[in-house]
């Protein structure tokens, strides 16, 4: 490193408050420098006694002594404003003592004057002027009755004089210029860095928000939460699912394609599981863990029913997942196990000061845990309780009594089949997959703007196969999914395919509300 570079890094830096501070004891050195410098005039011109050297000597030495008062205040962590507005209105008694060493010679006391008093008005408004008025009249009150209250007329003044001033206002008026200039300058910076620092803040916390459930986020932030080792008990609905054999499937796929897949299959369970409101835990691989109930709550029954909505909708997801998986030469059925019961919890921040995790635990979240292991691949089992909130709106398969690791006696479960509003004809799903054909339909997520869009896919590729002219189509959008390679579409299949998009086409264009 070289010597320049080792004094730039060695140089301090300083901040907008102190080149402030700076600037003001440069502008107070200035200003009694020209007050120094049209007595010393005054003197040559023998116009002062001798005597007024004293004065010279006072007026060079204030600002040093205003510095070092200033020095010892912040050494002291004293509060810089009230020191320095009270030099601020000793600069004005010395003004006025000036102005009457002076003789209160008109044009030299009208420059001392304006210096004074426009910077009264610049550091501190309407208020310190006045009261610098009253400081420079009480200065010059004071030293002019010690000198009898000497005075020189204008037409008596020295055309030297009367020139010194104004150079000397010329000098102060150009400094202060350059000053606030400077300061605007150093103004402008700072406010460019605090800009960047709050931009970096605001992408800081967008990256720290993706490793912590949005409504933790949210209520960190806007100071409803505050991150402390703090637990409560509280009634929940926890939620478990994962992969059937995903581990084996993951020694057998290429890392980027597992890599791929496994990221596809998580972003579409968190859209879900955020569009139902479910507070996600964490993910262990292909395990995903969410709750509902805190950090807000609808209720137990409205919580409960949110959760299961959401793992049926999480299983009729993952069927447009394996159509697209396996367009992508993904070949294995992978099917998703759930869990779900309900039941008091601890919630909260459990860990360190220096390292905490909001979880949940307890018997009931284990329960929730066992109950995935048992589930069928491709179901929704619940427990008892669950099934008790959810069974008005929920259509429930009693299955028995089941024995799970870790619990004694026998637990009663259901297995969740779909809302009771979709029952039927009304059912908002559709999903249907062969050779050469993959279809899959959730009215309720479908946009508006999407309908003609669909309508328009469907209608052109059953025309076209109605032809037996070749079609290939790869369309997805928010809630629909259509494959359709009329190369690999057995001829005996061709018309159920067509009627099939008709029904879908139907169902679209009665229950999609533009």
């Amino acid at each position: 490193m070289s010597s320049t570079s080792k004094k730039k890094a060695r140089r301090p830096l300083i901040g907008p408050m102190e080149r402030a501070r700076r600037q003001a004891n440069y502008i107070r050195l200035l200003a009694f420098l020209v007050a120094a410098m049209m007595l010393v005039a005054g003197l040559k011109l023998e116009l002062y006694p001798q005597l007024h050297l004293l004065g010279v000597a006072g007026l060079l030495a204030y600002p040093l002594v205003a510095q070092g008062i200033l020095f010892l205040a912040m050494k002291k962590d004293k509060p810089q404003k009230p020191v320095h507005q009270a030099l601020m209105q000793s600069d004005a008694m010395i003004i006025g003592v000036a102005c009457a060493l002076l003789h209160f010679a008109l044009v030299p006391s009208l420059v001392l004057l304006i210096i004074v008093h426009a910077n009264a008005v610049s550091s501190g408004g309407l208020k310190p002027w006045l009261l610098n008025l009253l400081m420079t009249s009480i200065g010059a009150l004071l030293m002019g009755y010690l000198l009898g209250f000497a005075y020189l007329p204008p037409d008596q003044a020295p055309v030297l004089l009367t020139v010194i001033s104004l150079l000397g206002l010329g000098i102060y008026v150009g400094a202060s210029s350059t000053f606030a200039h400077l300061q605007a300058k150093y103004l402008k910076q700072a406010q460019e860095l605090v800009t960047r620092q709050q931009q970096q803040a605001v992408e800081m916390s967008r990256k720290l928000a993706k490793y912590l459930p949005p409504q933790i986020w949210g209520s960190i932030f806007s100071g409803k939460r505050d991150a402390k080792l703090e637990t409560r008990r509280k009634r929940l609905t926890v939620f478990f699912s994962d992969i059937k054999g995903f581990s084996a499937i993951s020694e057998e796929l290429p890392l980027a394609t597992l890599t791929s897949m496994l990221n596809s299959y998580l972003s579409e369970m968190t859209r879900i599981a955020l569009r139902h409101g479910g507070t996600i835990d964490k993910f262990i691989g292909d395990a995903v863990m969410v709750f509902f109930g805190d950090p807000k709550s609808a209720g137990a029954r409205e919580d409960a029913y949110r959760c299961v909505l959401m793992a049926i909708e999480m299983q009729e997801q993952m069927k447009l997942l394996r159509q697209r998986w396996k367009r992508e030469g993904i070949d294995h059925k992978l099917e998703i196990r759930i869990g779900i019961n309900t039941g008091y919890v601890t919630v909260g921040n459990f860990g360190t000061d220096s390292r905490m995790d909001y979880t949940i635990l307890g018997t009931d979240v284990n329960l929730a845990s066992r109950l995935e292991s048992a589930c069928r691949p491709g179901g929704v089992l619940i427990s008892e309780a669950t099934q008790a909130l959810v069974k008005d709106r929920i259509r429930c398969r009693n299955m028995g009594d089941i024995q799970v690791k870790g619990f004694n006696r026998p637990i009663p479960v259901f297995e969740a089949l779909g809302a009771q509003k979709d029952a039927g004809a009304k059912n908002r799903y559709v999903s249907a997959q062969t050779s050469g054909f993959g279809i899959h339909l959730d009215v309720e997520r479908i946009r508006n703007f999407d309908k003609n869009t669909i309508l328009r896919t469907l209608a052109r590729s059953a025309t076209d196969l109605k032809k037996t002219e070749p079609v290939s189509v790869n369309y997805e959008a928010e809630g629909f999914s259509l494959h359709v390679d009329s190369e690999a579409i057995k001829k005996r299949e061709r018309e159920k395919v067509i009627e099939m998009m008709g029904r879908v086409a139907k169902k679209v264009q009665t229950q999609v509300r533009v």
